[in-house]
């Protein structure tokens, strides 16, 4: 899948379960309503996490980029 794709929807189920959670708590309370508000922060914590992953492979592939670039250089023997 997409990791663009999957990070929308984290971000989206994110938004859906803390809406959810409001509606609930207000009709609710907390007690019976405390596990959408888990699901909302997991969501978060899993997109933040997806969300730094890749850029921090894509900065490693920059360095090795980088690093290819570069030319050797030659030593001479006298």
């Amino acid at each position: 899948m997409n990791p663009k794709l999957l990070r929308t929807i984290l971000l989206a189920l994110a938004i859906g379960f803390f809406t959810m959670w409001v509606l609930e708590f207000r009709r609710a309370g907390m007690f019976e309503s405390y596990w959408l508000l888990l699901l909302s922060i997991v969501c978060l914590l899993t997109f933040q996490f997806r969300r730094l992953k890749a850029s921090l492979e894509l900065k490693k592939e920059e360095e090795l980029r980088q690093q290819k670039k570069q030319k050797p250089v030659k030593l001479v023997k006298k």
